[in-house]
């Protein structure tokens, strides 16, 4: 008896993380019976070295093809989909996962006969919003629109046309994408989504957010994600430049040294915040307790943004007041505009074990040091090293400290075509 035509073929790239894939599969098989859309699942193992061929081999509801060697998110991709036996392929990160049926509102995209591709919202895992689509920046850099904020916005909500949606987890009309050549090769796990969505405007394409389509996503959980962002972004420009100019441009604001002023703390709280202004350092903002006059010479201190630590933030706006409520900490933004997110814990395990008996954990920070310690199992380690990393900390503080010195996003004339040397 032949099997139905599945309405969308799942293709999963990987390499390695098994943990990630097995979390991912465990969501889409809970899919199969949550939603009312025919799909088929297709990993393609890039060559995998721990134990994914096994694993993969073990599970009978799930198509494997397993290349030689490592053709990285594009390669892997095109592999999947040239195997594909549905009119539309959702490509999916072995970190990101679907909450609930994200399959049927990314279908019904494709009702309008000019649509050729069609992305989620992506959520981080504590259901603030990562990406509503992107959105290209006056400087002509690419912004996940949204980052940081909550998911109750009207423009995380609502779905609409873009220009650029993120690969995390989106859907394409598989003839047409297979017609164009797939992903292009150029691209190593960087910017194969934008370009791809560019050249599907260059054919008379669009390409759709889709609001109701959502998934969480751990983002850039792939070892060496970013190692060749400089050459992914130089080849994209390079082929793209010419056609940014008529590209609407919106502007995020921006905001440069960040002013902390410190309440009632106690050991966790210390070690939180000493470890998420690491990494605000290392974005490259200064951290200061006060400004003297003549540091205003210097832009970033005329950009600033104050952080309010465990203290009321509302005298010191624009402010990002961090504080604990119930024995959860959140985050609430003063001044441009008033928001409200969870913090999201961060521990430096190079910072060492603590003794943190008697605190209370407000912050997370001692649950992460019991997690990198592997006393949760190694599952569990690996996933702290992800989440609990103080750059994702101080990303989502400076993000919301924008928010409260600029307030959400808004449109911009482009000032420039190309924000880097594509020669």
């Amino acid at each position: 008896m032949r099997t139905p035509c599945p309405a969308v073929s799942i293709v999963i790239p990987v390499y390695n993380n098994w943990w990630l894939t097995r979390r991912c599969l465990a969501h889409v098989d809970a899919l199969r019976s949550q939603c009312g859309v025919e799909f088929e699942t297709i990993v393609v193992d890039n060559g995998s070295s721990d134990a994914t061929a096994d694993e993969l081999g073990r599970l009978g509801w799930v198509r494997w093809i397993r290349l030689e060697r490592n053709e990285n998110f594009g390669g892997g991709s095109n592999a999947g989909a040239s195997a594909a036996r549905a009119p539309l392929v959702l490509f999916l990160n072995n970190d990101a996962w679907p909450l609930g049926d994200a399959l049927t509102p990314l279908v019904a995209a494709f009702e309008r006969a000019n649509v050729a591709i069609a992305g989620g919202a992506l959520f981080y895992e504590d259901g603030v919003t990562q990406a509503a689509g992107s959105v290209l920046l006056p400087d002509a850099h690419w912004s996940l629109s949204c980052r940081n904020l909550p998911p109750n916005l009207p423009q995380v909500r609502v779905s609409r046309d873009a220009v650029v949606v993120p690969g995390a987890a989106f859907a394409v009309r598989t003839q047409w994408f297979l017609a164009g050549g797939g992903f292009d090769g150029v691209y190593r796990n960087g910017f194969e989504d934008a370009d791809l969505c560019m050249r599907a405007h260059a054919s008379g394409m669009a390409a759709r957010y889709v609001a109701e389509s959502r998934f969480a996503h751990y983002e850039g959980a792939t070892l060496n994600r970013f190692a060749h962002e400089q050459e992914n972004e130089r080849a994209f420009y390079r082929r793209w430049s010419h056609a940014l100019a008529a590209i609407p441009r919106v502007d995020r604001g921006d905001v440069g040294a960040i002013v902390v002023h410190r309440g009632a703390t106690d050991a966790a709280a210390d070690a939180a915040l000493r470890d998420v202004l690491g990494g605000v350092r290392s974005f490259g903002h200064p951290v200061v307790s006060a400004i003297a006059p003549w540091r205003r010479l210097d832009r970033r201190f005329r950009t600033g943004a104050h952080l309010a630590w465990n203290c009321d933030g509302a005298p010191f706006a624009p402010s990002v007041e961090v504080f604990v409520r119930e024995n959860r900490a959140f985050v609430r933004t003063h001044g441009a505009a008033a928001l409200e997110v969870p913090w999201m814990p961060c521990a430096d395990p190079a910072a060492g074990d603590r003794d943190l008996a008697g605190v209370e954990d407000a912050f997370g920070y001692g649950a992460l040091l019991a997690a990198y310690a592997g006393t949760m199992g190694e599952d569990a380690a690996q996933d702290a090293h992800r989440r609990g990393a103080p750059c994702r900390s101080a990303m989502r503080l400076l993000d919301l400290a924008r928010a409260a010195r600029f307030g959400l996003e808004r449109p911009a004339q482009a000032v420039a075509n190309a924000p880097i040397a594509v020669a």
